[in-house]
């Protein structure tokens, strides 16, 4: 659809030659295993936080979820992060591995200030 026949199957050879490789994969289970921990963790905070009446959605698309979909933008959050761990199971690349794992790094930076807004530290 968006790439040429002849990028999308170099995309599957790339994908399938960096699942092949048992570290990146190791890796990319590790960091998805994570990255959903944190992601929960967030949803946590987030329901505490708000409900507390301390804060609310900075992310614009979330706020809309929230406001559009009631208690229902959990599982639209949930189904986004399985499409993300699916993403990066399917592609293991260290570039791909690097990206996420600061794209992880940023959300726990989130989550610690959503605790400390709703805990006051």
């Amino acid at each position: 659809m968006f790439l040429s026949e002849k990028r999308r199957r170099r995309l599957v050879r790339e994908a399938a030659r960096s699942r092949g490789e048992v570290d990146n994969l190791r890796l990319a289970w590790a960091s998805v295993a994570l990255y959903n921990l944190v992601a929960l963790f967030d949803i946590v905070s987030t329901v505490m936080a708000i409900g507390a009446g301390a804060g609310e959605e900075a992310n614009p698309f979330m706020r809309a979820a929230m406001e559009n979909l009631g208690p229902g933008w959990i599982g639209a959050k949930v189904a986004l992060q399985a499409v993300i761990s699916g993403m990066v199971i399917w592609f293991p690349h260290r570039i791909v591995l690097g990206i996420f794992t600061v794209a992880l790094l940023f959300n726990a930076a989130i989550v610690i200030n959503n605790f400390r807004i709703v805990y006051g530290f």
